[in-house]
């Protein structure tokens, strides 16, 4: 799934709501690429697209709902992004380098979701959007955990591997990629750095072999 973008070049009286509603998520996360996100506001959202905040507000009811869709958005993209890595990938371990590598490729695209994430799971408390980031977050690694599973059972990976705690490791290094590629400023070499990283993953996940 593409990243939604702003197209200005467009009649906006010709949108209909549901392209009006992606105008917005599309204004959030190209915010979310320059800026953090307790700026995006509902006027810097509304200044983005180049309408008034009553305008935007016709379309969503309260910017909870907007961070609600654009977490929809992130999870159906990500989804979308996964599955078409994994579709092409012919064994267990090839689909988790593969759902590795395209995971990355994801945040590369789009530098700003995990920065909205991060900043959402940082509160107490619950929410609609909330409720979403752990939702995905939950889905992805029970999708990891099988995966590890399957990769055992097909003797890619050691049977004493633990596959319900491999996905920490494995969410762990994303994680770290994106950290590190938001010090340096270099989001766009993060992809090459994940190759670079994926051979010593996954040596730690073959563990220490017993001696003969």
């Amino acid at each position: 799934m593409d990243t939604p973008r702003l197209d200005h070049a467009r009649p906006r009286h010709r949108l209909t709501s549901d392209q009006r509603q992606r105008e917005i998520v599309a204004a959030v996360l190209a915010l979310a690429r320059e800026r953090g996100p307790e700026a995006i506001t509902a006027q810097a959202i509304a200044d983005r697209m180049g309408v008034t905040q009553g305008a935007l507000f016709r379309h969503f009811p309260d910017k909870a709902t907007i961070w609600l869709a654009v977490f929809a958005w992130v999870r159906q993209a990500l989804e979308a992004a996964l599955a078409t890595a994994v579709a092409k990938a012919a064994s267990p371990l090839a689909q988790l380098e593969a759902v590795f590598l395209a995971h990355v490729a994801f945040i590369a695209e789009n530098p700003g979701v995990p920065r909205i994430m991060f900043h959402e799971l940082q509160y107490p408390g619950d929410s609609p959007a909330r409720a979403e980031v752990r939702s995905m977050v939950i889905a992805y690694r029970k999708r990891l955990t099988r995966l590890f599973t399957q990769a055992k059972a097909a003797g890619e990976l050691p049977p004493e591997l633990d596959a319900a705690l491999a996905p920490v490791l494995f969410l762990g290094a994303i994680q770290g990629l994106v950290m590190q590629s938001a010090l340096v400023g270099d989001e766009a070499g993060m992809s090459r750095r994940a190759r670079e990283l994926l051979p010593l993953l996954l040596h730690g996940y073959h563990g220490r072999r017993s001696q003969p």
